[in-house]
């Protein structure tokens, strides 16, 4: 098992309390043995002509399906902040964009998708520096691309359009994109039956409406990012954690 794989399975470990991901209790060396058989089977870079299929039917109503004639070309874990802003104490936070990192997640959605499905709960709560330095420092073991398994940057330009530039590991592809369809997360309609609190931001479609190689891109399996109800005891900008899963087409 290579470097990054060993750290891989050590992150598992240290996140599961916070995360859905099944470690099995007891022994630490006997748990790091157990996840690494699988991780020396598991390609974690490199992936193209992905075949994976997008998880639509966990929402109600389904997002629209990607468009025919396209194909998958990236899949990635976005980790960052969803942002808002206050102007008076009695109104609601008004939504103000996002900035995240994106990860590269084709292998993984290619070969292990349930695994990659539970990831975004225990990536909120590691930080992006974090994140972006194991990245950097160990995705060279496992991809020749300049960033490592950084594929790149998401946020909102000062037009206030959504922004995806998957240019950092030497793709061309980025778009500037709008929201087509929207579906409340899996997890809201659970906390709305238990009256708890919903924590998931909404699960989405978007389409290009600028860029290279890109036409739409899907946001699933969200974590965290949702706003304050009010604004009162807030001040300014308030930044809320997330992660979430990506799908692009081209």
């Amino acid at each position: 098992m290579d470097l990054f794989k060993a750290l891989l399975a050590f992150f598992l470990l240290v996140t599961a309390h916070g995360s859905p991901v099944t470690i099995k209790r007891g022994d630490l060396t006997r748990n790091l043995l157990e996840i690494g058989k699988d991780l020396d089977t598991m390609q974690l870079g490199n992936c193209t002509g992905i075949k994976a299929t997008l998880p639509l039917s966990e929402t109600k109503p389904e997002l629209p399906p990607p468009s025919s004639g396209l194909s998958l070309k990236h899949v990635v874990l976005g980790r960052g902040t969803q942002n808002y802003t206050c102007s008076e104490k009695s109104a609601e936070p008004v939504a103000k964009g996002a900035l995240a990192t994106l990860f590269d997640a084709s292998c993984l959605a290619g070969s292990y998708p349930e695994l990659l499905h539970q990831l975004t709960p225990a990536l909120r709560n590691v930080s992006v520096d974090t994140l972006s330095f194991l990245s950097v420092l160990t995705g060279r073991i496992v991809s020749s691309k300049s960033g490592g398994l950084i594929e790149g940057k998401h946020y909102f330009n000062c037009d206030g359009v959504p922004f995806f530039d998957l240019r950092f590991g030497g793709s061309k592809d980025w778009m500037t994109a709008e929201v087509v369809g929207k579906a409340s997360a899996p997890s809201k309609a659970l906390a709305s039956q238990s009256n708890g609190a919903d924590h998931d931001v909404d699960w989405l479609k978007l389409v290009s409406k600028d860029g290279s190689g890109l036409k739409e891109v899907y946001r699933i399996h969200t974590s965290g990012g949702v706003a304050p109800t009010a604004c009162e005891d807030q001040k300014g900008d308030i930044q809320v954690e997330y992660a979430a899963e990506y799908w692009f087409y081209g």
